[in-house]
Parts: structure tokens; C-alpha cells; sequence
């Protein structure tokens, strides 16, 4: 038999005030519960909203409050959630804050617990453990400071427990965060994690990654180191540890960039097995290098290579060099069927060396490209004037009639501008775009060895005018008024946000543009 009772009221006088309560009454535990819910407006100097939930029973408790406040000068808002689950076989406590304010600026926060607690004797397992996860979210935009957004986040969990009484372990954390401001941006992210089984495995394993980006320069750089360990029942086991680091970065006609990896698995196979390798590349427009270097090894025997290349105004050269070392005792047991006889003793290697010495094998060498300042050069005829440069156009009169061609010439100028102008787009900011300053210069081949063109596009300066967050919506066939429908709720207007003119400096830029092809 279960008796339930509801009951629900709503109040209208100085505030808006809705009751909720329902309850349950049963010869069953279970089948009881009260529940308990009140929400309110309040009209007084802005509009606040707050609602109350609250839920009993045997097996499950949870409260619910939220908050939000609005007022001419701010917005608030806040929610905390709590929850609480007991069971025969499980146990778990839930919590959930959540808070946001628009002064002194935008910030936002939420952070959610759980903890856990499952054990069966059935199954003979059982699981412990929580998570931890805070997110904060800033923001700020002033006249006198530089806007910026920033996030951040963390994330903690961790579990202990056991599966057919074999215990075992795990924890995961991970932490990132971001910067962005009207300069540059930057982010990180960083990662660890284990697993771990009693008698039978351990991995661990971090991540690191970094990143930077502002106007003419890219920075980035990756991390990753583990180690592990298995052991299986049949007598195999493996012990290893790998690292790695991978590095980027770009500039205006600059890059360079590295690769280092290491990695070591010995088993019960290979007492020793191991690899290194480092990769390197940097690259402008007067030179450019690669390297490539590594070694491994496994068991004796070792194999080691070193490769360099580079090209600069001087010379190409490609260097190479290997070796191989090791024993050679294992030639005693080839044996060769026609010579009834080991291969060690046909090459008599007894004369020279023994088993218990090690064998090297090197080779090495260089191939060299030497430039010649006098080599074979092919330019565009250019002729210059007071004001622009003139290029003579191909002759097209065999595909196509001396009519169709407007000249026989392109012009360049040596100074141009491109007009302002202005990009508006509805509900958007407006943004401007200044007058624009362009300037050509040409090398000849008796100034450098190789004829360009240098286009550079003077510093300037993108303008986002105020923007003020819009009260009126534009909906298919009608319009939304947020200010009308605040005072049909309460006596009250909503706030205005508005967001300060922004400019963006952009820097001066060159471009080479080739004229002409060098032979060396």
C-alpha cells in the first residue's frame, strides 16, 4: 500500500512565490520519499530569481539552490548541487558548485566532486575512488587595459580496488589552460596517468604540450615519457621506458624544428634493445641544415648513423657516416656443407682477432657542391623610372592578335595605397580597415646574385568600434524586445553591456618576390 500526497501553491503579492511538496508513505522503506521545491522572484531594486529542491529517501539524498541576480550594474548567478546515493552495493556523494559574476569583471567557476565506494562479494570485486574537476572561465575588457579570455581547467580521479581478488590501481590528472588577449595566444596542456595490476603490469605516461602564437612568430613543443612493466605467468616479462620531445617554431621566413625520440624494451628475449634518434631542421633564406642522427641496439650488436646536410651561399654538402659493431662468434656455428667447415674457419679469423672481441665496421663520406658566383643567370628585363618599374610583356603575337593586348608592358609602381574602408555585417562591430601603404623596391643582379622584388605592406592598425549587446532580437516575422518582456516580469530595464573599441596592430611585411633564376 502506498499513500502519496502533493500539495503546490502560488503566491502573488510583493514577490512571486511557488510551494511544491509531495510525499510518499509505504509499509516498504523503499517507496518512501519527500520532496520539497520552492521558487521566487523578487522585484526589489532588479530581478532575482532563487529556487530551492530537496529530495529524502532511504537510498537517495540530494539539495538543489540556485541564484541569479540581476541589477543595472551587474549580473550574479549560483548554483550548488548536492547529491547522496547508500546502497547495499554502492555508495556515492555528488556535489556541484557553479558561480558567475560580471564585476569588477566576467569571471566564471564550477568545480564538481565525486566520490565512490562499490563492493560485491558476489563478484567478488570492488572499486573505490574519486574525481575532482574545477573549470575557471575570466574575462576582461576595459579602456585602459588590454582585453583578454583566459580558461583553465583541472581534472583528478584516482580508483583502487579489486577483480576476483586481484587488486588493482589507476589515477588520471590532466591540467590545461589558455590565454588569449589582442597580441597573442597561448595554451597548455598537461596529462599524466598510471595503471597498475598487482603481479602483472605498472604504465605510467605523462603528456606535455605548449604552444605560442603571436603575429610573425609560432612557438610549439611536445613532451612524452612513459614507463611499463609486464609480467605474464609463463615466465615472459618486459621491462621498458620511452621519451620523446618534438619542437616547432616559425618566424617570417625562418623555421626550425627538432625531433628527439628515445625508446628502451629490454624482455627476457633481448637483455639489451634500445633506440635514440634526433632529427633536427633549420631553414632561412640565406641557409637551410638537416640532420639526422641515431643509434640502436640489440643484444651485442649496435648500429650507429650520422647524416648532415646543408646548403648556403657558398657550398651544398652532404656528410654521411655509419658503423656497425658486434661478435662474430656465431660464424663458428655456420657451418659450410661443400668445405665441411665453420665459415669462421674459412675466413681464418683466428689469424686476426677472437670470439670475445668485438668487430667494427665503419664507412664514411662527404659529397661537397661548390658554388660559383659566376654561374648562369636568367632575369626579367626590368627598366626603372622615377616612379614604377616597367616589364616588358612576352610575345603572345603567335597566340593571340596584336588587338587583344591592352600594352606591351606591365608597370609597377613604387608607391601605392590601398583606400580605407569599412566591414559592417548586422549585429556585428563595425570594423575599419585605414589607409593602406605599399611599397616596391627592386634589386638588380649587379647588386645581389639573385634579382627580387620587395613588396613591403606598411604597419597599420584594424579599428572594432563599441559594440553594445543588442535588447532587440530579429526573429522570423516579428521582433523580440528583452527590455518589454523584463518589464512585463518586474518593474525593471535590462543592464547595457557594451564592449570598448578594440584595435588590432598589424606589423610591417615583406615579401621577396624572384625576378629571375641563378644557376650556381
Amino acid at each position: 500500500v502506498i499513500t502519496l500526497n502533493t500539495n503546490a501553491g502560488l503566491y502573488n503579492q510583493s514577490d512571486i512565490v511557488a510551494h511544491f511538496k509531495s510525499s510518499s508513505f509505504s509499509v516498504i522503506d523503499a517507496l518512501q520519499y519527500k520532496l520539497d521545491g520552492t521558487t521566487s522572484l523578487t522585484r526589489k531594486r532588479g530581478l532575482k530569481l532563487a529556487t530551492a529542491l530537496s529530495l529524502n529517501n532511504k537510498f537517495v539524498e540530494g539539495n538543489h539552490d540556485s541564484t541569479i541576480s540581476l541589477t543595472k550594474r551587474n549580473m550574479e548567478a549560483s548554483v550548488a548541487t548536492v547529491a547522496k546515493v547508500q546502497c547495499p552495493v554502492l555508495k556515492a556523494n555528488f556535489r556541484q558548485d557553479l558561480t558567475g559574476t560580471m564585476k569588477p569583471k566576467p569571471t566564471i567557476s564550477s568545480s564538481i566532486n565525486l566520490k565512490y565506494d562499490f563492493a560485491s562479494s558476489r563478484l567478488h570485486s570492488s572499486a573505490k575512488g574519486s574525481v575532482d574537476h574545477k573549470l575557471t572561465l575570466e574575462s576582461f575588457t576595459s579602456e585602459s587595459f588590454t582585453p583578454y579570455l583566459s580558461v583553465e581547467t583541472a581534472t583528478k580521479s584516482g580508483i583502487t580496488g579489486s577483480v576476483l581478488s586481484q587488486k588493482y590501481s589507476g589515477a588520471i590528472s590532466s591540467e590545461a589552460n589558455s590565454y588569449l588577449d589582442m597580441k597573442s595566444t597561448r595554451s597548455s596542456v598537461k596529462l599524466e596517468g598510471t595503471s597498475k595490476m598487482d603481479g602483472i603490469w605498472n604504465v605510467e605516461a605523462k603528456e606535455n604540450f605548449a604552444g605560442e602564437v603571436s603575429m610573425g612568430h609560432i612557438y610549439t613543443v611536445w613532451e612524452h615519457s612513459g614507463k611499463n612493466h609486464l609480467q605474464l605467468r609463463r615466465g615472459f616479462s618486459t621491462n621498458g621506458e620511452q621519451s620523446s620531445k618534438v619542437t616547432l617554431e616559425l618566424a617570417p621566413w625562418t623555421v626550425s624544428s627538432s625531433i628527439q625520440v628515445h625508446a628502451s624494451q629490454p624482455c627476457s628475449f633481448f637483455k639489451k634493445a634500445s633506440i635514440d634518434q634526433v632529427v633536427t631542421l633549420t631553414a632561412s633564406l640565406k641557409d637551410q641544415r638537416a640532420s639526422w642522427k641515431g643509434e640502436g641496439h640489440i643484444q651485442t650488436v649496435s648500429l650507429h648513423h650520422n647524416m648532415q646536410l646543408s646548403n648556403d651561399p657558398s657550398e651544398i654538402r652532404l656528410d654521411l657516416a655509419s658503423s656497425l659493431e658486434g661478435y662474430m662468434s656465431f660464424l663458428k656455428d655456420t657451418p659450410l656443407p661443400v668445405y665441411d667447415s665453420s665459415l669462421w674457419d674459412i675466413l681464418k679469423l683466428d689469424v686476426t682477432t677472437s670470439a670475445d672481441k668485438k668487430q667494427y665496421l665503419n664507412i664514411s663520406g662527404a659529397l661537397v657542391y661548390t658554388k660559383s658566383r659566376t654561374g648562369s643567370q636568367f632575369s626579367i628585363p626590368v627598366k626603372e623610372t622615377a616612379e614604377a618599374f616597367i616589364i616588358p610583356r612576352p610575345d603572345l603575337q603567335s597566340l593571340a592578335s596584336s588587338s587583344s593586348l591592352e600594352s606591351n608592358y606591365i608597370r609597377l609602381a613604387k608607391k601605392t595605397s590601398m583606400a580605407p574602408f569599412a566591414l559592417s555585417l548586422p549585429s556585428l562591430p563595425q570594423v575599419k580597415f585605414p589607409r593602406v601603404e605599399v611599397s616596391t623596391e627592386y634589386s638588380a643582379p649587379e647588386e645581389s646574385t639573385f634579382p627580387f622584388f620587395g613588396v613591403t605592406v606598411h604597419e597599420f592598425q584594424i579599428t572594432l568600434s563599441p559594440f553594445t549587446l543588442p535588447k532587440k532580437l530579429a526573429l522570423p516575422g516579428s521582433v523580440l524586445d528583452l527590455n518589454e518582456v523584463a518589464n512585463k516580469i518586474a518593474d525593471f530595464d535590462l543592464p547595457s553591456f557594451t564592449v570598448p573599441e578594440q584595435n588590432i596592430k598589424v606589423p610591417t611585411l615583406t615579401f621577396w618576390l624572384p625576378a629571375g633564376i641563378f644557376v650556381p
